[in-house]
């Protein structure tokens, strides 16, 4: 099947002739599992997972955060992030505090041990993230970024 732009519909999947490795979706999850399955064998001698990273990753970029936000920004459940921020907390790596403005809402940030940790995070996964982008140049980069944050607003309009 060809649609009106003259592309093989094989990536769609109601077509008659849909193959899976023409899908991008079944690129993207095959993608995430083998980077998470990776980056928790680098990661795991040192106290981490792929969850704990994330959060330091996006407390080192954004700094303090909700827990709401940082669910928000991990792609996870809130009572997932809540579980993993407390014990990262009794690891100290972060702490949390009451939002002055709300107290309903409690607060994240690094601690210097967490930011210890996520320099020694970063070292470790380094060679994997550099193999994985071994055969691309900063243009190409950009451009999957710019294809996969577009059909993530595409999905968020529906």
């Amino acid at each position: 099947m060809v649609d009106k732009k003259g592309l093989s519909s094989s990536f769609f999947p109601l077509a008659d002739d849909f193959r899976s490795r023409d899908f991008p979706f079944y690129w993207v999850a095959r993608l995430n599992a083998k980077y998470s399955a990776d980056i928790d064998l680098l990661l795991k001698p040192h106290g981490l997972s792929t969850s704990k990273w994330r959060i330091l990753m996006i407390l080192h970029e954004h700094g303090r955060l909700s827990m709401s936000d940082i669910s928000l920004h991990s792609v996870a459940k809130l009572s997932t992030v809540t579980k993993i921020v407390y014990r990262m907390q009794e690891a100290g790596l972060l702490k949390t505090e009451l939002s002055p403005q709300d107290g309903r809402v409690t607060e994240v940030e690094l601690t210097d041990v967490g930011a210890e940790k996520l320099t020694l995070a970063r070292q470790v996964t380094s060679r994997l993230v550099e193999k994985a982008f071994a055969d691309f140049d900063a243009p190409d980069i950009v451009y999957i970024n710019q294809c996969l944050s577009k059909m993530f607003h595409n999905l968020n309009s529906i």
